[in-house]
């Protein structure tokens, strides 16, 4: 398993889906996640620190999960990929035990960011076709992925 981050959220540039980058702790990984208009503004919001008027779905599950007494939230862990879609697990420690509860990975990450709990990948998602090594890239490619992430990551917010 590879503990994550998020690199950045970015509007794919040719068919202008909104695209969560994830990049492993060791840098070695890339794992694109296509995800929605609200999910990317959620996680984009997290990650800039720029707060809402009213709680969106993710702050609100996370102020429930903390006035709960002996409840908080361990991790979130993308789990799967089948045929381009990503699977999550958000495992909650509740009277002395671990539970699971299904999640998409954009809610997990928007969660996990708003509770700063670690997010971590299972090696057969890194190990598909669907991620980026970056030992694998060519000087050439990797500035031409870098410049793409660079660009659209930080100017399209600000159109």
């Amino acid at each position: 398993m590879f503990e994550a981050g998020v690199k950045c959220v970015i509007k794919e540039p040719i068919t202008s889906r909104y695209v969560m980058m994830i990049e492993t702790i060791c840098g070695q990984y890339l794992i694109p996640i296509t995800i929605g208009t609200f999910e990317a503004e959620a996680i984009y919001q997290e990650l800039n620190r720029i707060p809402s008027p009213r709680p969106m779905t993710h702050q609100f599950i996370g102020g429930i999960l903390g006035v709960l007494d002996g409840v908080y939230v361990e991790n979130v862990i993308i789990d799967n990929v089948e045929k381009g879609v990503f699977t999550a697990k958000l495992n909650i420690h509740t009277e002395g035990e671990s539970k699971t509860v299904d999640c998409r990975p954009s809610d997990g990450v928007a969660l996990a960011l708003h509770m700063s709990v670690p997010l971590f990948i299972e090696e057969q998602v890194v190990s598909k076709s669907c991620c980026i090594e970056r030992t694998g890239l060519t000087i050439a490619e990797e500035r031409a992925l870098f410049g793409i992430i660079d660009d659209q990551g930080t100017t399209f917010w600000n159109v």
